[in-house]
């Protein structure tokens, strides 16, 4: 069997699409986790999802293979079901488990899994699907604080992201400002600077973290400080731009 590929955005409106380029973009783009797994137990493909939710990109995951994403503690109960499955004692299995991230940490999820069988009754492959779930048997204020971490995890990566858009917008901006003999694209590009300041200055309010290397380094001679200013005077600048908005 091929295996599956991530596939570009399909032009559905008066194009061909094969069956194979669907069923990959499906995979893909599926609203869980999912991943196809090997009779080795290899991870042969997964999707952005899976990748999302372990923290893995998916080279380091299809490097994997199932138990090694799985807590040391749940890997033998997974593998008997996966034997069971491979061996048609069972359609499939579904359980609540946990599984160990790239930062490793633990998460729980309950996980489907079903078997694709070739010509021969052996399983070829393994199609699992995971959902997040709270911390089995932990209390609501357990779940709560969960989701809470959840929702500061993926703060933090907005953050990040934003953060790293910003350093390029700030640097090329400021060279427009220093650079261009056109008055009207040089306040333009001021526009932009002071805009991008802003969303600095929100950005480090939200993440309220003591960073040690706050500067990131664009080229071999410019760098830009990520603080913009230093902590004390954060709040004098911020207000000040705002007066002048």
């Amino acid at each position: 069997m091929a295996r599956f590929r991530p596939s570009p955005p399909l032009q559905l409106a008066g194009a061909h699409v094969s069956n194979e380029q669907l069923f990959a973009a499906a995979f893909e783009n599926a609203p869980y986790a999912m991943a196809l797994i090997g009779a080795n137990g290899g991870i042969a493909q997964c999707n952005r999802n899976l990748c999302r939710m372990l923290g893995f990109s998916r080279s380091e995951l299809c490097a994997l293979t199932a138990g090694d994403i799985v807590h040391p503690d749940d890997v033998e109960t997974e593998r008997e079901q996966r034997t069971r499955l491979a061996a048609a004692d069972i359609g499939r299995y579904d359980l609540v488990q946990r599984f160990v991230r790239k930062d490793l940490r633990t998460i729980w999820a309950r996980v489907s899994v079903s078997a694709i069988r070739g010509s021969s009754p052996e399983a070829a492959f393994f199609v699992a699907q995971l959902e997040p779930v709270p911390p089995h048997n932990c209390s609501e204020a357990d779940a709560n604080g969960a989701w809470y971490a959840q929702l500061g995890e993926a703060t933090l990566a907005a953050i990040h992201e934003i953060g790293n858009s910003l350093t390029p917008l700030m640097v090329n901006t400021e060279m427009l400002v220093e650079q261009s003999n056109s008055d009207e694209i040089s306040q333009s590009a001021h526009g932009i600077f002071k805009a991008a300041r802003r969303i600095a200055f929100a950005l480090r309010r939200l993440r309220r973290v003591q960073d040690p290397q706050l500067v990131a380094y664009v080229g071999e001679n410019r760098m830009l400080d990520l603080r913009i200013v230093a902590p004390g005077a954060s709040r004098d600048s911020d207000s000040s731009e705002a007066g002048a908005a």
